[in-house]
């Protein structure tokens, strides 16, 4: 089921954004261009939500009940996040990351 939650997608000064998830306390990401921010979004949440069953989700606030106006240049979207779609996300990453680790042993 898919879920969507507001976010503040701040510009840093450096470059990149930072991205707040504000219906989920300390949940914080950031990315080097908007697309990696949002993926990263996604990301946060589902590890925000790790350990929470589905029925337990935070209830998401609306976008225009959000103020950021303590962030400058600053936009407030909705991130759409889908447990299952997340979860074999994570399990392509890390079947990915086995196959490199592998393929270095063979090398050594």
């Amino acid at each position: 089921m898919k879920h969507y939650y507001p976010a503040i997608f701040e510009k840093a000064e450096e470059g990149g954004y930072t991205v707040l998830v504000p219906d989920m306390p300390g949940c914080i990401t950031e990315g080097d261009t908007l697309e990696q921010a949002m993926w990263m979004a996604q990301d946060a949440i589902g590890c925000w939500l790790n350990d929470v069953e589905e029925k337990d989700y935070p209830k998401a606030s609306g976008v225009n009940d959000i103020d950021a106006s303590e962030y400058k240049d600053s936009f407030v979207t909705l991130v759409e996040f889908d447990r299952h779609v997340y979860e074999e996300r994570c399990r392509m990453i890390a079947i990915a990351r086995d196959k490199v680790k592998e393929e270095l042993e063979g090398i050594a």
